[in-house]
């Protein structure tokens, strides 16, 4: 796919080169560009900017009018087409020149032939827009980015200076209220002078929770940001995430789950809409949740948690220390060289080596069950005892792993389609046994991030940027592309057996 990108300068000469079958329609791709393809094709061009694509990369549509007929004016038009096509279906910025761990799979599409089928049909603008991405929640980025280009508002601007909290007064305070009045968040704007009142509390408390800040009702750095965030930034984080959207496969899945990491949240989809949605806790900043798809395959009931050296360092240190401790939080010992338990009491410090493990209850660290779908980046969805933590609104605080409310309902809906009722699953919880099933029926998972997203009424919601990637993609759409890093390592199979492991939390 990215070969195919990497030569739209070179492809006019690949077309040349090619002979067409006898009995070919009248009008053939390798045909002069008439008057009304040209015109087609600038229309296009003068619409690239709607999908959050820079102008600058295409011929002037005006320029392209202009041009005389003729084999320059057919070169420029058939480089243009397919300059715009390979922006439209994989994007314009190659992700990997941000995210060097990106190993999502992207959409697979021939250019080449689908410059054949526009000419052949005379359907120049029909077929780039076909190749857009046709998500609705791309469409719904796509016209709010229009609406905010045409018809642009100025929000009121709140100075700088320190926290603002309940009982603050000034010439802040009425910014701020005037700001949430333009929201639509109070009612009235209020008058000069008044005092930060529980009204304004809550107000504040709901743009705050709106946009996946912590809801405290107080005016910090985070918030002041989202609220003066003018038209030009959130035409800025319009034009990333329609390039996010192009970055992903046409087909999601007839049945998949969705975690957009940006906004907490897992959704499990069929039939074209999501029949779940579950609030999520995802990895701190220093341990961000990487962006990748893969088949989920295994479903883990009541799981062992087999801890990464690096997590399972303290308690290495308690069993040396406080064995008793460790045994009742349900932690066992196991010599790595045997792969048995072992008595800690005993435990020869001096000449073994050792793992902890902890068994399934409700202080395991992965909970009740665990969603594995075998990836080079070793993370799962599971369950977790830190249910009090789906209190907060910013719920980055994982070593990576997605964490899941509600896990049972949504092993429910995984496993119904492996012929499983509701009292199926619910018994084998209940078992307290360890219960691991392969499934028959494979459900890609999407791991996104998305910092715009639209509602059920296709309304565009605009969320924190937890993991600050917004402004080097905005950078490299304007030019500025880091470059690619080398290829990664990657194993020719990865062990379903040993799948989650080594990475929990």
């Amino acid at each position: 796919m990215q070969a195919l990108k990497a030569v739209h300068t070179t492809l006019a000469a690949l077309l040349g080169a090619v002979v067409m079958a006898s009995g070919a329609p009248a009008q053939t791709w390798s045909d002069p560009w008439r008057d009304a393809e040209i015109a087609e094709l600038a229309g296009a061009l003068a619409e690239a900017w709607t999908h959050g694509l820079d102008p600058a990369r295409y011929p002037d549509p005006q320029d392209l009018r202009t041009m005389a007929p003729g084999p320059e004016r057919d070169r420029t038009a058939r480089a243009a087409w397919l300059q715009l096509a390979g922006d439209l279906v994989f994007g314009q910025v190659d992700p990997r020149r941000l995210n060097p761990d990106w190993s999502a799979p992207r959409r697979e599409t021939d250019l080449l032939t689908k410059y054949a089928e526009a000419r052949e049909r005379g359907a120049i603008a029909e077929t780039l827009d076909a190749l857009a991405p046709s998500h609705a929640d791309y469409q719904a980025l796509r016209r709010e980015l229009i609406r905010r280009t045409v018809s642009p508002t100025a929000p009121v601007l709140v100075p700088e200076g320190p926290r603002l909290r309940r009982g603050d007064s000034g010439a802040r305070v009425d910014a701020l209220r005037a700001r949430l009045h333009q929201l639509g968040l109070m009612e009235r704007p209020g008058s000069a002078g008044a005092a930060f009142d529980a009204r304004m509390e809550t107000a504040l408390m709901r743009f705050q929770a709106r946009h996946n800040l912590a809801a405290d009702g107080v005016l910090g750095a985070d918030t002041l940001a989202e609220l003066n965030a003018g038209n030009g930034r959130r035409v800025d984080q319009l034009r990333a995430n329609l390039e996010r959207w192009r970055w992903l496969p046409a087909d999601l899945g007839e049945r998949h789950i969705r975690v957009n990491i940006a906004d907490y949240r897992l959704e499990a989809w069929a039939n074209g809409r999501p029949e779940r949605v579950h609030q999520a806790q995802i990895g701190a900043r220093w341990t961000s949740t990487p962006v990748f798809s893969e088949d989920m395959r295994i479903v883990e009931i009541n799981p062992w948690w087999y801890t990464p050296m690096s997590l399972g360092a303290p308690w290495l240190q308690r069993f040396r220390t406080n064995p008793a401790s460790a045994y009742a939080n349900g932690y066992h010992l196991v010599d790595l060289d045997t792969g048995q338990r072992v008595d800690a009491y005993s435990a020869d410090w001096n000449n073994r080596r050792y793992r902890v493990i902890q068994q399934p209850g409700p202080n395991n660290a992965m909970g009740q069950v665990k969603f594995l779908f075998p990836n080079v980046h070793n993370i799962y969805i599971h369950d977790t005892p830190h249910q009090r933590r789906f209190l907060n609104t910013q719920r980055d605080d994982s070593a990576g792993c997605v964490r899941v409310r509600e896990p049972v309902a949504l092993a429910i809906w995984v496993l119904e389609a492996e012929g499983w009722s509701a009292a199926d699953v619910h018994a084998a919880f209940d078992s307290g046994q360890t219960r691991r099933v392969r499934l028959q029926n494979r459900i890609p998972v999407h791991i996104l991030y998305f910092t715009a997203v639209s509602d059920r009424l296709g309304q565009v919601r605009y969320v924190h940027d937890v993991y600050r990637r917004d402004a080097a993609l905005v950078r490299a759409l304007d030019g500025d592309l880091p470059p690619l890093p080398a290829a990664p390592s990657v194993p020719e199979e990865i062990d379903e057996n040993a799948a989650g492991s080594a990475q929990v939390n």
